[in-house]
């Protein structure tokens, strides 16, 4: 199914207009307002943005996993693993925590920017406990429920520009131009740094792209064809499902992306992908 254009979201001007709150577990929508931004709807919840500080509330996400970006400052995130206590990670500036479905979590900050990809529905307990479970609340039965943690200044660090890419470049021809970061949902979070021309790809579900460096272009088939979108850095967009689209950079980009799978891919290098797509076979 062929979609409208995405829509382009400019991260830094989204920031600048958040006002730190210190948060408590029983701050409502009403009190957080102008600390959270909603960028944009991702698969069946949100792209958000928050500023804050205290301590959030215990939650757990039902759908899917959540995604959490810290930007700037730091938090700390605690989370019910496994039949013990809470356990404690601390996340900086550029790290990322991948929280897996049903397991219940919460943050607590001296203040931090951050972002949220959240699903819902979900559930909270708007009391301040040490553990979820004092106030009758069970976690899922399915084993041990550690966060991904990614560094993520640390791994794309270690990528290197591949250029000259084409539409046919395989992943050998890739390695150590890409890394895949964390398992997420039914995909992966992946990182990528290259020149050329990727191939025209499409995904059962939304995809997020980021760019941490450079400038693209995103070649995208919308409903009445081809259009072309220009991306710098900083820059964050939703490919919606079934959306066929491409990256080309002149220069160089480094982009993140929350990937689902499977995909199907054109490796023909082509304008518009329906050329292919309904060629005879």
């Amino acid at each position: 199914m062929e979609s409208g254009m995405p829509g382009l979201i400019d991260l830094d001007a989204e920031l600048a207009k958040l006002t730190m709150f210190r948060r408590t577990p029983h701050a409502t929508r009403e009190d957080t307002k102008g600390s959270v931004a909603r960028l944009a709807s991702y698969r069946d919840g949100l792209l958000l943005a928050l500023k804050s500080a205290g301590t959030d509330h215990w939650e757990r996400h039902l759908t899917g996993d959540e995604l959490v970006h810290v930007i700037d400052g730091s938090t700390t995130l605690e989370i019910v693993c496994d039949d013990g206590p809470p356990k404690s990670f601390t996340l900086g500036a550029g790290m990322i925590a991948v929280i897996p479905q049903g397991a219940w979590h919460r943050s607590h900050s001296e203040g931090n920017t951050h972002l949220g990809v959240t699903p819902f529905p979900g559930e909270h307990v708007e009391r301040d406990v040490d553990d979820p479970r004092e106030a009758g609340r069970k976690a899922e039965d399915a084993g041990s429920r550690m966060p991904s943690i990614v560094d993520l200044n640390a791994e794309v660090a270690k990528l290197s520009l591949f250029r000259g890419r084409t539409p046919r470049s395989t992943m050998a021809d890739r390695q150590g131009s890409a890394a895949r970061l964390a398992s997420y949902r039914d995909g992966a979070l992946t990182a990528t740094k290259f020149a050329g021309k990727g191939h025209w790809e499409k995904h059962i579900a939304d995809e997020l792209i980021h760019i941490l460096d450079g400038t693209a272009t995103l070649d995208v088939v919308a409903e009445d064809g081809p259009q072309s979108l220009t991306l710098g850095v900083g820059v964050m967009t939703v490919i919606p499902q079934g959306t066929w689209h491409r990256f080309r950079s002149a220069e160089g980009v480094t982009l993140m992306t929350a990937t689902p799978f499977p995909s199907e891919t054109i490796e023909d290098d082509v304008d518009d992908p329906r050329v292919v797509e309904r060629a005879p076979a």
